[in-house]
This record gives C-alpha cells, sequence and structure tokens, in this order.
C-alpha cells in the first residue's frame, strides 16, 4: 500500500494477510510493526514475521516510514526525510494505525503495536502522545528506554567507545549524559520511551533475553568481569532499561 501521511509525505508498505479459506473468522486481529533501530519496516516487500503472524491468524502490517527504504524490488523509498523515531515518525504511525483499523476484514477492537530495540522509542512515543486511540497492546522487545541505553553510555564508562561512536555517527549527536545543551536535551527529549509509555491506555508486554539487549554484558561468561559495577555508581545495571520501561509503565497504571 502507499499511503498519504498527515505531513503530506508519500510511505509505502505492506499488507499480509490470513488465508481466509483456513478460518472461520471473517474479521481479524491486526498489529502494526514497528522495525529495530532507523530502519525501513520492509524487506523484499514484506517484513520480519509477517508471514508467520499472518498464517497465525493476524493481519500484519509493515511500513517505511518517511525517509527510509529503498527502490530496490520489492522496497520502495518513502518521502520525507529521517525522523530519527521522534515526533515526526510517531505521526507516521498513528496514520498507519488509523490505516489499519480502516482495512476491510480487520476486528476494530483489536489492533496493536509491535517494536523491537529503537523501534520502541517510535511506538511508546506514538501510544503516549495519542492514548484516545484504540490500541489494544504494546509489545516492545528489547526497547532502549533512553539516550543513555541508546547511545550505548554503559559501553562508554567502561571505556568501550567503538558502539558508542557508531550511534553518535548515526545520530550526529551525543546522548543527554555527555551534551546538556538545551537542543540536545530538546531533541531527545522527543525520543526517549520512558517518558511517554505511563501514558499509554492499553497493555504493555515487555520481552527481555536474560541479559539487555546491546547492552553490557552479552553474555554470563562476563558476569564476573562486570559484578564489580553492580555496587555504587554502576555504569551497567543489569536489566535496568528493561526496569526502568515497566516501572514507568506500572507508575502511570499501563496494565
Amino acid at each position: 500500500f502507499e499511503l498519504v501521511l498527515s505531513s503530506g509525505n508519500t510511505i509505502y508498505g505492506y499488507v499480509t494477510r490470513p488465508d481466509a479459506s483456513l478460518y472461520s473468522e471473517q474479521c481479524f486481529p491486526a498489529v502494526v510493526m514497528v522495525p529495530g533501530g532507523i530502519n525501513p519496516g520492509m524487506k523484499d516487500g514484506k517484513g520480519p514475521n509477517a508471514t508467520m503472524l499472518a498464517e497465525a491468524g493476524m493481519v500484519v502490517l509493515n511500513f517505511n516510514a518517511e525517509g527510509r527504504g529503498s527502490d530496490t524490488a520489492g522496497e520502495k523509498l518513502s518521502e520525507g526525510q529521517q525522523g530519527f523515531n521522534g515526533h515526526q515518525d510517531q505521526d507516521a504511525l498513528k496514520d498507519v494505525f488509523n490505516y489499519a483499523l480502516g482495512l476491510e476484514g480487520v476486528l476494530k477492537t483489536n489492533v496493536g503495536i509491535s517494536s523491537f530495540s529503537y523501534g520502541i522509542t517510535m511506538a511508546a512515543g506514538f501510544v503516549g502522545r495519542y492514548p484516545d486511540l484504540p490500541i489494544k497492546y504494546l509489545v516492545d522487545g528489547e526497547g532502549p528506554h533512553n539516550s543513555y541505553t541508546t547511545c550505548h553510555e554503559p559501553r562508554f564508562r567502561h571505556g568501550d567507545y567503538k558502539k558508542y561512536k557508531t550511534v553518535e555517527a548515526i545520530f550526529g549527536r551525543k546522548s543527554t549524559h555527555q551534551d546538556q545543551s538545551a537542543e540536545n536535551l530538546a531533541w531527545w527529549a522527543e525520543r526517549e520511551a520512558d517518558k511517554f509509555i505511563g501514558n499509554f491506555k492499553g497493555k504493555y508486554l515487555r520481552i527481555q533475553a536474560e541479559w539487555d539487549h546491546a547492552q553490557t554484558p552479552e553474555s554470563q561468561d562476563q558476569v564476573a568481569e562486570y559484578a564489580q559495577y553492580e555496587t555504587a555508581d554502576p555504569p551497567w545495571w543489569q536489566n535496568k532499561h528493561t526496569s526502568d520501561m515497566v516501572n514507568a509503565a506500572i507508575a502511570g497504571g499501563v496494565p
């Protein structure tokens, strides 16, 4: 599908549907998928997990946010500039969600959002800024909760600068921990998921591996090495960006 956003730009997406002949229901639940990083949502026309979820009986929407995608076969470059999951992309997600609500064969009372990794920034901003929309649930797959974790600040403080510099190059800016200018604080204020999740009126599910996604340590082999940091002022806390998101949701009364 192609969709003209509230911004006036046209974005491209893909709907994957169940085989209606396999089901007695005429209406199906739907889910809008938000990719990790600042990546396009479509790959070769579809998105990750689309076929699996459709076979399970869901209508699945994948899309390329503004400025994302390519003109290769099966994937189109959406109009506009990269929004880095801020308000611009959150508003685009709102338009895609409303598009999903209007699709034939979609159960209007069972439409949700599923995000992976940094995609939670777009997803949480959307559900928190538009709490009155009928968003049934948000599934958050290991998303970083603020600029500290997004920028790999725990690695930086441990002396591992590679991933921090990689992320800094992508965003063109530092975390708020290192740059507390008004401009940088305002930019990140649109992009810190824990600031928005408490306003959500649907149900929130966090999915998390034993060790924090993309954060140190990444295996149990590193437990002893990092044990010293579980004391005062650690650069890394086990599962902290998971617990901070869950606690922020609970504080807001989110089920």
